[in-house]
């Protein structure tokens, strides 16, 4: 009896965080759901052959939502493909829940291929490579504040320039941010910006780079400043940031 309940518990659990598939389509999406316990990282792994019975590309749309928060990426599968195609950190009692629509503007479904989708916590990831201004698959969770610290040790005219790394993911055409910054001269300065990525009618799906200069604050005296950089988008998390960095540049 303790066997039986034991598989059954496993299977269960197998079948909350996974699912096998055989079929993709833009009606029926593939859903899978894992339920944090407790603060953690987790991978979301995709798995598809689809060699033998679709010629060209397929186009996959996936989407992890959080709470309010939706992330959608978009995938292309060559005949196969076999990868963690995100990385996410969970805080206790959150709920992910990770979507897979076919997107082939041509193709209503695909049927006979190979297909999984996982979701595992890996236990064993420490994002000590990850820097503060450096974020997991692209994810900007908006309790992580870049902070850096500028010394200036003459007065010559200069800017602190803000340079941000986007990829492909991103799915808004203004992204917003503030920043706090300490200066020797000026106390503490609470500065709003915004950056246009998006002017077209529809999204480029490119990977782009911005620079956005702080003519707010005056860096001609000697000292030490910081600049904190909090995003201020209506989600916790948002999609596409893969870097912030900064440059001091001449005047």
């Amino acid at each position: 009896m303790k066997f039986f309940f034991g598989l059954a518990l496993t299977l269960f659990a197998f079948n909350a965080y996974s699912v096998d598939f055989t079929k993709l389509s833009r009606g029926e999406p593939i859903t899978t759901v894992y339920p944090a316990n407790f603060k953690c990282y987790v991978d979301v792994s995709l798995f598809v052959n689809a060699v033998d019975v679709h010629k060209g590309p397929v186009f996959l749309r996936v989407s992890y939502i959080i709470g309010s928060d939706t992330l959608n990426d978009n995938i292309r599968v060559d005949g196969s493909f076999n990868k963690v195609v995100k990385q996410l950190f969970l805080d206790e009692g959150e709920r992910l829940t990770a979507i897979i629509h076919l997107s082939n503007g041509e193709t209503a479904e695909i049927d006979g291929i190979e297909g999984s989708l996982r979701i595992v916590r890996n236990p064993d990831f420490q994002p000590d490579e990850q820097g503060n201004n450096t974020f997991l698959s692209g994810v900007w969770k908006s309790d992580q504040t870049p902070l850096f610290r500028v010394g200036i040790k003459d007065s010559v005219p200069q800017l602190f320039r803000l340079k941000l790394t986007m990829n492909e993911n991103y799915e808004y055409d203004k992204l917003y941010f503030e920043m706090k910054v300490i200066s020797p001269s000026a106390g503490i300065l609470m500065l709003n910006k915004e950056v246009s990525v998006n002017e077209h009618s529809a999204l480029e799906m490119r990977k782009k780079t911005f620079t956005v200069d702080v003519e707010e604050v005056d860096l001609t005296t000697a000292g030490t400043y910081y600049f904190q950089v909090m995003q201020n988008m209506t989600g916790i998390r948002i999609n596409g940031i893969d870097k912030i960095e900064y440059k001091i540049v001449p005047q």
